[in-house]
Order: structure tokens, then C-alpha cells, then sequence
């Protein structure tokens, strides 16, 4: 099991803006059972600045995901307490991933 708040929290940290970005999830991979997929509200300079920094992560391998599974989204889905809205985060990743 991936902790996907670790994982979160490292990449927030690694964009420089305190500002929620991001969000981590895991959708199904017949291979490993999990991979890790990046909902993500950076423009293309960040992202790529995020991508660059990705092998400076203090995580195991296996926590830090892939470039080819950040996905970029206009804004990140939220209820209308202002909570991240997690369902949909978990349906838009696997819309996503599947592309």
C-alpha cells in the first residue's frame, strides 16, 4: 500500500505554492494492482519544473509516480463544503488513465 497523502504532501511541496494543486489516487494495473496517477491544476512550465524534480523525492521508488501519469485538470473537484470531492477524484483519474 502507498500512503497517497505522503506522496500528495511531497509533490505539494515540491511545486513551491501553498496552494492545493494536486491530488494523488491510485487506479487498477493488472500488472502491479495500483499505479499512482497525479490529478494536477499546474501550467505546463510547473509541471514540468515538478517533473525535473521528481528524483529528488525521499520516497521509495514505488511511491513516486510516473511523468506519463500526471493528468492536468482546469480545477480540482470539490463538494460543496470546499472538501476535495474524493469520488470524483477517483472517477476522473481512472477517465483519465484510461486514455
Amino acid at each position: 500500500m502507498v500512503p497517497h497523502i505522503k506522496v500528495e504532501e511531497a509533490l505539494q511541496e515540491l511545486t513551491g505554492t501553498p496552494e492545493r494543486t494536486l491530488v494523488v489516487t491510485g487506479v487498477g494495473d493488472e500488472r502491479k494492482g495500483e499505479r499512482l496517477v497525479v490529478l494536477h491544476c499546474l501550467d505546463e512550465a510547473a509541471l514540468e519544473n515538478l517533473l525535473a524534480k521528481l528524483p529528488q523525492l525521499d520516497l521509495p521508488k514505488l511511491w513516486v509516480p510516473k511523468a506519463n501519469q500526471f493528468f492536468r485538470l482546469d480545477a480540482l473537484p470539490l463538494l460543496g463544503s470546499g472538501k476535495l470531492d474524493l469520488a470524483k477524484v477517483r472517477t476522473l483519474a481512472a477517465q483519465c488513465a484510461a486514455e
